[in-house]
């Protein structure tokens, strides 16, 4: 699995990502889970993709960490997935782009229940 997360220089930046991973591979041990970037960050889509190729994974989940769906999850993904596959055909790897955070019903619930607790008492 690949969690792609825009990134950035700000190493603060990344500890939600980092934290989300962590619970991703407490929850599911057997599955690897690995954090890529757009930019700036490192490591990237490509490199995160090699490196589970070479384990032999054949699939891969990519979960895109965006609250919607803008140039990046609808031009950049589906390039950095084309790339790869072609990139690693002989290994037959495919993919499966989960949809984004804003496009999942239960996590905006959450993130509204959040918002309204948060007020509560003000």
């Amino acid at each position: 699995m690949i969690l792609l997360c825009h990134g950035s220089a700000d190493p603060e930046w990344s500890k939600p990502f980092f934290a989300l991973q962590d619970i991703i591979a407490a929850k599911s041990p057997q599955t690897p889970v690995a954090l890529a970037y757009l930019d700036p960050a490192k490591p990237n889509f490509a490199d995160v993709t090699a490196q589970l190729a070479a384990t032999g994974t054949e699939e891969i989940i990519v979960a895109p960490i965006f609250l919607a769906r803008g140039g990046h999850v609808k031009k950049d993904l589906p390039e950095l997935v084309e790339a790869a596959r072609a990139a690693h055909s002989a290994h037959g790897l495919s993919f499966q782009v989960l949809p984004t955070i804003g496009e999942v019903d239960s996590l905006l619930e959450s993130i509204a229940s959040w918002i309204i607790a948060g007020t509560k008492g003000k």
